[in-house]
Formats: structure tokens, C-alpha cells, sequence
């Protein structure tokens, strides 16, 4: 099972971890400052900026992952395009056609007149788990090696999902508890001090949390897509009896 400590001790000792950290939590930083100076318009659209970055860069960092190289965040901006533009090819459409469904199925389940309490936020919850679960297999399944047409595989997308989901659900609270012993003490000492949330420091403090949540995300779903999503048979036999993101992170961290 995908493990949120390789996943920690990945993100901090990818190769320039510390230097690529501070670089992608700038944008970040930008962010909250706008959000905390009451500036929306800017904020949101630099949101959709920063977002397609970092969209664009988790999916490379699957990729690397997966393939054992030895970055998972990486600073060449031309591969970042790359894989923003493939994702878009993959994302978008299914998107378009899911999201279609999903309000469609909504709207005619919850018209049906049943007597059970929440009955529509519980319609409503089951629908777009299962709609954002097929979404995310799909771009997990792409990324992996940035095979635009695995993306579009539906039937090991379909078989997939739903351990992609339980896998993804786990990895929250996971990620609560490392935050809470590793960053929870600086967040104290923040507030002992009287600092507020609003501070600069503050706010470049919790912009480099967030960067390496980034990261240990993007290599959980890579462990993730590895485990829950087999691909093909040639694909298993070449690379799933070989190639092992767990066993072999030591060696990305060392740099091999």
C-alpha cells in the first residue's frame, strides 16, 4: 500500500528539494498574500495560473516517479508544458462528458420522491465521488508513463477507480498526522509568540508546507497508480515485476 512516510522522505530529499521547494512555494506565497489583502479578482486569477503549474507539474512528477528518475518536482519548464498540454487532452474532455453526467444523474435521482433523511446530499455525495474518482484513475493512469491514449483506457480506468479512491481517502489523514508532528511544533511557536497568520513569516511558513504536502502528494499517487492501476500486459511484464516506487526510493534519494 501507498506509504505516506516514503512519501515524506522523498519530498524533502529529492535532488535540489530545498532549493525547488522555496522556488514553487513563491507562487503560493503570492497567493495567500493576495487572498489576505482582500484582492479576488487577482487572487482568483492567479489561482488558475499557479494551478495549471502545478497541474502541469504534478504530472510530470508522477511520471518521474514512476519511472524512477530522480527528481519527482522538476525545474524544466518545458517538460512541465508538455505534460500540462497532454493532461489537458485527457482532463477536459472527460471532464466536459463526466461533469455532464453527473449533474445529469443527480438531477434525476434526487427527483425521485424517496423518504430517507439527506437523501439528496447523499445522492448528490455518491454521484460526484464516483464521477471525481473516475476523473482522477483517468489522469492518474495517463501520467504515469504520459501515454495520453491509458487515459482514455476506460476499462482499467473503470476496474480501478474505486481503489484509487480508498487509496486517495487514506492519504488525508495520513498527511494530517505527519504535518501535526513535524510543522505542528513551528505552528505553536508562531502562536506563542503572539505572530499572526497574516505575517509574512507566517505566510511563507505555511507556503513551504504546503509545497512539500505538494510533493508527498505527487508521490503517493504515483505509488498509487503503480499498485491500484496494473495497465496492460506488456506493461506489467515490463515494467511492474522490475520496477518497484517503493523498494526503489532509496535510490532516487541518493541520486542513482
Amino acid at each position: 500500500m501507498a506509504s505516506i512516510i516514503d512519501s515524506f522522505q522523498e519530498a524533502i530529499n529529492d535532488r535540489l528539494a530545498y532549493v525547488k521547494i522555496i522556488v514553487y512555494a513563491i507562487p503560493v506565497y503570492i497567493l495567500v498574500q493576495l487572498y489576505y489583502a482582500g484582492n479576488m479578482t487577482q487572487f482568483i486569477f492567479w489561482a488558475s495560473v499557479f494551478g495549471l503549474l502545478y497541474l502541469g507539474l504534478m504530472s510530470q512528477g508522477i511520471c518521474n516517479v514512476r519511472m524512477n528518475r530522480t527528481d519527482i518536482l522538476t525545474f524544466n519548464p518545458l517538460k512541465i508544458l508538455i505534460s500540462l498540454f497532454k493532461s489537458a487532452i485527457v482532463l477536459v474532455p472527460q471532464g466536459l462528458v463526466l461533469g455532464f453526467i453527473g449533474h445529469w444523474l443527480v438531477m434525476l435521482l434526487t427527483s425521485i420522491p424517496i423518504e430517507i433523511p439527506n437523501y439528496v446530499i447523499i445522492v448528490t455525495s455518491v454521484v460526484w465521488v464516483i464521477i471525481g474518482s473516475i476523473l482522477l484513475t483517468s489522469f492518474l493512469s495517463f501520467a504515469k508513463y504520459q501515454r495520453i491514449q491509458e487515459g482514455y483506457n476506460f476499462k482499467i480506468i473503470c476496474e480501478s477507480c474505486i481503489d484509487v479512491f480508498i487509496s486517495a481517502l487514506f492519504f488525508f489523514p495520513q498527511l494530517a498526522v505527519v504535518d501535526l508532528i513535524v510543522f505542528g511544533p513551528i505552528h505553536v511557536l508562531f502562536n506563542h509568540f503572539g505572530i499572526p497568520q497574516s505575517n509574512w513569516g507566517y505566510v511563507a511558513f505555511l507556503s513551504i508546507v504546503i509545497i512539500i504536502n505538494f510533493s508527498m502528494l505527487t508521490n503517493y499517487f504515483a505509488q498509487s497508480a503503480y499498485e491500484q492501476i496494473k495497465g496492460n500486459n506488456e506493461d506489467y511484464d515490463d515494467n511492474y515485476n522490475k520496477i518497484d516506487v517503493i523498494d526503489d526510493a532509496a535510490t532516487r534519494m541518493n541520486g542513482k
